[in-house]
C-alpha cells in the first residue's frame, strides 16, 4: 500500500510540491513555537528551592538627626550591639518561628552581588552570586542540602563556613571530588581563601529565571558594624508560625514597635515575600503574556491554514473516495490511505526543518540562557511539532472524507 500511496504523490507531485514547501515552512514556524512553550514550561516547573509562604521581610528606619529623639556620636559597637538585639528580640517573639539578617540574599531580589570563584587553576564559569546571612536564613526560606536537610546548611553557616551551588561545586571540584572541607577563593587575588561546609540544592534566582549559581557567605555580630549608618540595607526576614499568620502586620508592629525601638533604629516597613514575589515578576508575567498570545494567535492561523488546506484537498477527492468504495474498497480502508498520504507529506517535508534546527542548535541561535541547547530539547521539539502537524492534517482529511465514504455508491458511478 505504501508504494501504491508513493505512486499517487509522485503522479499528483505538481499539487504536492506546494503542499510539501507550505508544510515546510509551517513545521519550522511551529517548532520554533514549540520549543518556545518547552523550555518556558519546564523551566517554571522547575524546584524553586526555596518557599516564601508564611514569611516576610522587615526593613529598619534610622532616625534622622533633627529627630527630637535622636541620639548623636553612638559608638559603632553600641549601635551593632543595638542591631544584634533587635535581631534577638525578634527570633524570641512567640509568632515567629525563625528570623535571620541578610544582604542581597533574600528571594525576589533585583540588588545582587556577584562574583567570580576560583580553586587553583579552575574557576566559576560565569557569574556567581554573593548572598550573606546569619544561619537561620537557611531555616527562613526553608533551603535544604543536597541530603535533604536544612540544618547541615545552618550548622556550616555557624562554623563561619561557606554554603555553595551545586553549579560553583561542580565548577571547582570536577569528575565527583568532594569539597567538604576544602578551600576556595572569592576573587583572583584573595590569598586566604574560605572553607567549603556544606552543598545545598538549587536555589532559582525566580519562578522565571534560571539562574542558580550562588555562595552563601556567612554573617557574624560583627558584620553588623558595616551597617550601622545604613541598617536600611539589612534585610530582617521572618518566618512566621503558619497559626500565627493571621493579622500578623498589626499584631507585631502592636507588640514589637516599642521593643524594636533602640538606639536611632525603629521598624520601618514589613512587606509579605508572596506579595514581593508578585511585583518583582510582573514585568516577567506580563511578557510571558504577549509571548503566549503571539504564540496563540500564530497557532490558530496554522491551525485554519494547515486544515483548511487538507480539507479542501480531500474535498476535491470525494469522487475518487467514493469511486474507491463502489469498486469494493472498505471505507477504513479508504480514509487510511488518505491519511497515510498526509503523514508522508508531513514526514517529507519535516526532513530539512530537522536540518535547518541542528544547524541553529550547533550555531547556539536559539535561546540558551533557560535551558540547554540538547538532544532532549532538539527531539521535545521535533515532536511537539510532528504531533501538532499530524492533529492539524487528520482533521483536515476525516471530516470532508467520512462526509465521501458515506455517499452511496450509485450516485458516485453517476457522477463519474
Amino acid at each position: 500500500m505504501i508504494k501504491h500511496i508513493f505512486t499517487i504523490l509522485w503522479n499528483e507531485r505538481k499539487q504536492n510540491i506546494a503542499l510539501w514547501l507550505e508544510l515546510m515552512i509551517v513545521s519550522a514556524f511551529l517548532w520554533y513555537i514549540g520549543d518556545t512553550v518547552y523550555y518556558t514550561v519546564k523551566n517554571y516547573l522547575k524546584p524553586l528551592g526555596f518557599d516564601v509562604e508564611h514569611t516576610y521581610e522587615m526593613r529598619l528606619g534610622l532616625l534622622t538627626a533633627d529627630h527630637k529623639a535622636y541620639i548623636p556620636d553612638l559608638p559603632v559597637d553600641e549601635q551593632a550591639g543595638y542591631l544584634a538585639t533587635i535581631l534577638e528580640r525578634v527570633q524570641n517573639n512567640p509568632m515567629i518561628e525563625a528570623a535571620s539578617y541578610s544582604f542581597m540574599a533574600r528571594p525576589y531580589n533585583g540588588n545582587n552581588q556577584s562574583i567570580i570563584c576560583f580553586r587553583d587553576t579552575l574557576r566559576t564559569w560565569g557569574a556567581v552570586l554573593l548572598r550573606r546571612s546569619t544561619p537561620d536564613f537557611f531555616k527562613v526560606f526553608k533551603y535544604k542540602a543536597e541530603n535533604g536537610s536544612t540544618d547541615e546548611l545552618i550548622y556550616a553557616s555557624e562554623r563561619s563556613e561557606l554554603v555553595i551551588s551545586t553549579e560553583v561545586r561542580d565548577a571547582l571540584f570536577p569528575d565527583g571530588e568532594d569539597c567538604i572541607g576544602k578551600k576556595i577563593y572569592l576573587n583572583d587575588e584573595d590569598s586566604v581563601g574560605y572553607r567549603v561546609g556544606a552543598v545545598s540544592q538549587d536555589v532559582r534566582y525566580g519562578d522565571y529565571h534560571k539562574w542558580s549559581d550562588y555562595i552563601n557567605y556567612p554573617m557574624t555580630s560583627n558584620s553588623y558594624k558595616g551597617f550601622v549608618s545604613v541598617p536600611e540595607r539589612l534585610e530582617l526576614c521572618v518566618r512566621v508560625k503558619p497559626e500565627q499568620d493571621r493579622d500578623f502586620v498589626a499584631r507585631f508592629r502592636k507588640e514589637m514597635s516599642q521593643q524594636l525601638r533602640l538606639g536611632n533604629y525603629y521598624l520601618n516597613t514589613i512587606d509579605y515575600m508572596p506579595e514581593v514575589r508578585d511585583a518583582f515578576q510582573k514585568s516577567s508575567e506580563n511578557e510571558l503574556k504577549e509571548k503566549l498570545f503571539v504564540i496563540l494567535f500564530l497557532l490558530i492561523n496554522i491551525l485554519l491554514g494547515v486544515t483548511g488546506v487538507f480539507w479542501f484537498r480531500t474535498q476535491q477527492r470525494k469522487t475518487e473516495i467514493g469511486l474507491r468504495i463502489a469498486l469494493g474498497d472498505m471505507p477504513n480502508k479508504v480514509l487510511g490511505k488518505f491519511f497515510i498520504e498526509g503523514v508522508m507529506i508531513l514526514l517529507l517535508a519535516l526532513v530539512p526543518v530537522m536540518i535547518l534546527f541542528v544547524f541553529l542548535f550547533q550555531q547556539e541561535v536559539l535561546e540558551s540562557y533557560f535551558m540547554d541547547l540538547d538532544v532532549q530539547r532538539y527531539f521535545a521539539g521535533l515532536g511537539i511539532t510532528f504531533i501538532l502537524l499530524l492533529i492539524m492534517i487528520l482533521f483536515g482529511v476525516w471530516f470532508p472524507a467520512r462526509r465521501a465514504v458515506n455517499v452511496s455508491p450509485a450516485e458516485t458511478l453517476r457522477d463519474e
